[in-house]
C-alpha cells in the first residue's frame, strides 16, 4: 500500500500508534530480552481479597477468594481500545457515537458467545465429561474465527434493519477488530497459550509442565507463536490507519477486504506453528498421490484463515466497481 502524509486525522493517528508502538517495543526490549533469556514463568493471575462467603436471600453462596486473571484484562483492553478506535473512525463516515454504542454491545455478547461456541464444538471431548466447563471461559478457549462468524452474523442483521450501510460499518470495524487482537493476543503470553514448537532461541517462552502440550516434557522453552502474529498484525493495523481516508473515500468495504487478505496470510501461516491450534480430525485418513501423502486431520483456523483470505479478494475486486458516497449513502457502479 502507497503511504499518504499525515495530513488528516486518522493517518495522523495511524503514525502515532506506529511511533508509539515502536518506542514502547525500543524501551522494553532489554528487559524482556532479560526476562526471556532468564527463562522465568509469569504468573497468571493476583489475589485481590478474600470474599468468603455472600449471603443471598438466606443462601450460602461461597465466593472464596476473588482473583485478577491477567488474560481478563488482556481481552477487556483490548475490547477498550477497539471502542474507542471505532468512534473515532465513525466520525469520518458521519456516523453517530450512540449508534456505534449500540452495535458495539450486541458484538461483544455475540462475539464472545461466537468464540467461545466455536472453541467448544472441535473440543466436545474436553467438555464431555464436565459440561459446566463450558461457562468457564476465564480458563481459556476463545476462537477468533468463531468471534468473527458471530459478530458478521449480527452487524449483518443490525446494519439491514437500522437501514445503514454494512460495508461502510466492515471498514471502520476491521482496523478496531485488529488493535483488539494486536492487545487481547498478549493473553496468551499469561494463558501459556498459542506458542509454537520446542526452541533454545533467545526469545523463547518458559511453559511450565502444568501448560506444557509437548510430548517430550524435558523440552522447557518454546517459541512465542502468539507474538508472531501480534507483530504483523500491529504493522498491518498502522498501514490501514495511515492509508484510511484514500481507501473509504469513493469506496466501501477495500479496508475490509485488505484487513481480511492480510489477516487471513498471517493466521494462515502461523496457525501451523501452534502446539494447541484447533484441529478437525478425520473418521478416516485421506490419502492424495497414490498414497504419498495421508490427511488425518485440518487445522481448523487454517482453513477459514483461507476462507477469509479468499472472501477478501472476492470483496475487494467487487467493491472496487463501486463507488461509495458517504454523506447520503448511495451506491454507483461503475465500469
Amino acid at each position: 500500500m502507497k503511504l499518504l502524509l499525515p495530513n488528516n486525522s486518522t493517518s495522523k493517528l495511524g503514525w502515532f500508534i506506529a511511533l508509539f508502538g515502536f518506542t514502547l517495543f525500543a524501551i522494553l526490549y532489554y528487559p524482556f530480552s532479560q526476562f526471556f533469556s532468564l527463562n522465568w514463568v509469569v504468573d497468571q493471575q493476583v489475589d485481590l481479597f478474600d470474599a468468603g462467603t455472600l449471603n443471598l436471600f438466606g443462601l450460602a453462596l461461597p465466593i472464596g477468594i476473588v482473583t485478577l486473571r491477567f488474560y481478563a484484562v488482556c481481552i477487556f483492553l483490548g475490547i477498550l481500545a477497539g471502542y474507542l478506535l471505532a468512534l473515532h473512525l465513525s466520525k469520518h463516515h458521519y456516523i453517530a457515537g450512540t449508534v456505534v454504542d449500540r452495535l458495539l454491545i450486541g458484538l461483544v455478547i455475540f462475539g464472545l458467545l461466537g468464540a467461545r461456541l466455536f472453541y467448544v464444538i472441535f473440543n466436545l471431548s474436553e467438555f464431555s465429561t464436565e459440561p459446566i466447563d463450558i461457562l468457564y471461559i476465564n480458563r481459556g478457549g476463545l476462537a477468533f474465527f468463531g468471534m468473527v462468524i458471530a459478530g458478521l452474523t449480527y452487524l449483518f442483521f443490525y446494519t439491514n434493519w437500522f437501514k445503514f450501510n454494512t460495508w461502510e460499518f466492515l471498514d471502520f470495524l476491521a482496523p478496531s477488530v485488529l488493535i483488539g487482537q494486536v492487545i487481547g493476543r498478549f493473553g496468551n503470553f499469561f494463558n501459556y497459550e498459542a506458542y509454537g514448537p520446542a526452541t533454545k532461541v533467545f526469545w523463547s517462552i518458559r511453559i511450565p509442565e502444568s501448560a506444557n502440550l509437548y510430548t517430550d516434557l524435558n523440552n522447557k522453552t518454546f517459541h512465542p507463536t502468539f507474538l508472531y502474529e501480534i507483530i504483523p498484525n500491529f504493522i498491518l493495523l498502522c498501514c490501514l490507519l495511515i492509508n484510511y481516508e484514500k481507501l473509504t473515500k469513493r469506496r466501501a468495504g477495500i479496508v475490509f477486504a485488505l484487513w481480511a487478505i492480510f489477516y487471513g496470510l498471517i493466521r494462515f501461516t502461523t496457525e501451523f506453528f501452534r502446539l494447541d491450534a484447533l484441529k478437525w480430525q478425520f473418521p478416516k485418513s485421506i490419502s492424495l498421490f497414490n498414497n504419498s501423502i495421508n490427511i488425518e486431520y485440518l487445522y481448523v483456523s487454517s482453513v477459514s484463515a483461507f476462507i477469509l483470505f479468499v472472501l477478501g479478494i472476492v470483496v475487494y475486486i467487487a467493491r472496487q466497481k463501486i463507488v461509495y458516497l458517504k454523506k447520503d449513502m448511495s451506491e454507483v457502479g461503475v465500469r
